[in-house]
């Protein structure tokens, strides 16, 4: 039986109709058919989790999961039943965002600044300070960005996604009477020597639109071991990378070499 606690990589392993009926049940789930997607995230998240952010009732999709078996026996109805209830359920949105109107979402394509290369980061925190109760954020972007819901989602904003077309409409809205201020992600300033280590691992992520190049970098994480230090050619900083580096117990430095060209030295915290 398929529970809400398996991982994702051991259900489309195990289940091999399971990523097909996934991508019927809600467009989140597209990511995994990025082959980097998939290695990436698939052998960490739960179904439990990738419901939550999905927005899909994880009761909803276990009833699917669990019916598969008739599906690819040629009884769909079931499923499909169970997907167009999966699909209603994500499409309706918060009460709270119903309720406001149309001039009180501030709206922010950040594709245009993403295409030059540049990050929105910076902007967004800008203007998720004028987000409080009475208004929201939308952000129009190309790619779902999950990394924001976590940043945002610890200073009190929640969150509601919609795919349209080829891209997503993230809403960040506060029904509190208050504002939160959100800081950009630091890092300890790592002071990295080369010499000191036995391996350089170079990693070249500088033309990868994004999210591509924090995925690849995640997925390679498992090839630094003590005696090694990864140097990854970037774009642009990574802000949004680092608290995920911090969390799996690695720390970095960011040099700027030019426009639109820097430096990330990754290396594997050293116990004090």
């Amino acid at each position: 039986m398929i529970t809400k606690d398996l991982k994702i990589s051991t259900l489309l392993k195990n289940y091999p109709g399971s990523l097909d009926l996934l991508l019927r049940v809600s467009p989140h789930f597209q990511k995994l058919q990025n082959k980097y997607l998939r290695k990436a995230l698939a052998g960490r998240v739960t179904l439990e989790q990738a419901a939550s952010i999905a927005g899909v009732d994880v009761n909803i999709l276990l009833s699917a999961l669990n019916n598969l078996e008739l599906s690819e026996n040629g009884d769909d109805t079931l499923v499909s039943g169970i997907i167009e209830e999966a699909s209603e359920s994500e499409l309706v949105k918060p009460s709270y965002l119903q309720s406001l109107d149309s001039s009180a979402v501030i709206t922010l394509d950040v594709r245009p600044i993403l295409d030059s290369g540049k990050d929105p980061l910076n902007l967004i925190l800008n203007e998720i300070k004028r987000v409080n109760r009475g208004n929201a954020l939308m952000i129009i972007n190309s790619f779902e960005p999950i990394p924001l819901y976590d940043l945002l989602g610890k200073k009190g904003f929640s969150h509601w996604t919609e795919f349209k077309d080829d891209y997503w409409n993230v809403y960040f809205y506060n029904e509190k009477d208050e504002v939160h201020e959100v800081e950009l992600p630091t890092i300890n300033e790592v002071k990295i020597d080369l010499n000191d280590y036995e391996n350089v691992i170079e990693l070249d992520v500088h033309d990868l639109p994004a999210p591509e190049p924090m995925i690849k970098i995640l997925e390679n994480l498992n090839r630094i071991d003590e005696n090694s230090v990864m140097l990854v050619n970037h774009h642009r900083e990574p802000l949004l990378l680092y608290p995920k580096l911090e969390e799996r117990g690695y720390e970095a430095m960011c040099k700027r070499i030019e426009d639109e060209r820097y430096q990330v030295f990754i290396v594997k915290k050293r116990l004090s």
